[in-house]
């Protein structure tokens, strides 16, 4: 029985996995004609050539291992066809199929695709992730203490590169902080097919986009707030940054400099263990070559484009928070939810109609309360002025 060629797309997260998977997913019709099978659902293929967030095309089952699973594939591929499979889920079992390459290796002529990220990026990326889809509101430097101070997916990528380099499986790694705005072409090219790219639909492209500082810092005071009662109130509120404006310019965390030094010290292993099957030109930054990095400052015009962006996204966050309060407001809101609203309203980081509007949204459940009437009266006025 002949091999099945298998690509296996594993991700990491955060390296253009979203993007990539709406690429294969637009461009399936066509591969499956040269004779490339990109399995998915069509449902989910509607989702993903919408350019919206998915899981890619495989999902892990507890009815059985990645091995078997990939195996069923193999021996169910009439057709003789190519596959690729994209989910970052097979970064993390990729190891027990590594581990089983005699099991599947006379069915199974595999290829991983991996993709790495610069550290710092990385971190920065993941911390915003926490933020914006589980609702954390602790710091950066608490966020890098509590994992001391160690890059999760980097320490995985130099497991999984060792396994692949001991068991002679063929593979390609690509530094995704060098191919952000190529990774998918590069994708295409593997599979020898390059030229079925969809260029004028990925054009621009920017799917789950990080957040800016004025967005993270506003968001990190609102799960803050609320999230201990609203679980959904981060994935909601950045959903609606991503979908509204989703090629606002977002901005790299900064970590300070004694943080990133523990950084680069707990990794330096693991980065010494990716860059070795890096190109020279390619590799990712080590404590070895680590430099300081000079201080960028912003020209009149980013700076103003900064302003006008920040603007927007704080209008769009307040009349998605306030959507949601004035919603949940019809069952009546508890005291410390109506003390939350107020402290928001009173905090800065608001326009004075959003100001206006929670102040409203309190008073509706807190009618007695002179001292809130007198702070609505008070933001109503400083609304009315020209």
């Amino acid at each position: 029985m002949k091999k099945t060629k298998l690509f296996l797309h594993i991700g990491h997260g955060k390296t253009g996995t979203s993007a990539i998977q709406s690429a294969l997913a637009i461009a399936s019709e066509d591969l499956a004609k040269r004779g490339i099978n990109y399995p998915i659902q069509q449902s989910l293929r509607d989702r993903a050539s919408r350019l919206e967030i998915t899981s890619g095309n495989w999902e892990p089952t507890s009815e059985a291992s990645l091995t078997n699973q990939l195996l069923e594939i193999a021996k169910s591929n009439y057709k003789n066809s190519k596959i690729i499979l994209s989910s970052e889920s097979l970064f993390w079992l990729v190891p027990e199929l590594i581990q089983n390459k005699s099991t599947w290796e006379t069915h199974i002529d595999l290829h991983i695709i991996l993709a790495v990220r610069e550290i710092e990026e990385m971190l920065s990326s993941e911390y915003q992730q926490r933020v914006k889809r589980h609702g954390d509101a602790m710091p950066l430097e608490q966020f890098l203490r509590a994992r001391h101070f160690v890059s999760s997916h980097h320490a995985k990528a130099a497991e999984v590169i060792e396994l692949i380099a001991q068991s002679n499986i063929t593979n390609t790694i690509i530094n995704y902080s060098e191919h952000k705005r190529d990774i998918s072409q590069l994708i295409f090219k593997l599979i020898g097919a390059e030229d079925l790219y969809p260029t004028s639909q990925m054009a621009g492209a920017v799917i789950n986009r990080s957040l800016s500082r004025k967005e993270l810092e506003i968001l990190i005071t609102i799960n803050a707030l609320y999230f201990s009662r609203f679980p959904w109130i981060s994935a909601r509120i950045s959903d609606a940054l991503i979908k509204n404006q989703p090629k606002l310019e977002a901005q790299q965390c900064k970590i300070a400099k004694q943080q990133l030094q523990k950084v680069y010290e707990t990794n330096d292993p693991y980065l010494q263990t990716i860059n070795a099957f890096l190109d020279s030109k390619e590799q990712l930054t080590s404590l070895a070559n680590l430099s300081q990095e000079i201080a960028q400052v912003d020209s009149p015009e980013q700076a103003q484009k900064i302003r006008e962006e920040e603007a927007i996204s704080v209008s769009l966050m307040g009349d998605t928070l306030l959507q949601t309060l004035t919603n949940e407001s019809k069952r009546k809101l508890s005291n410390g939810t109506v003390d939350a609203i107020i402290a928001l309203s009173q905090s800065g980081q608001v326009s004075k109609t959003t100001e206006v509007e929670l102040l409203e949204v309190a008073k509706e459940n807190r009618p007695q309360g002179q001292k809130l009437a007198q702070l609505l009266e008070r933001a109503r006025k400083e609304l009315a002025k020209p």
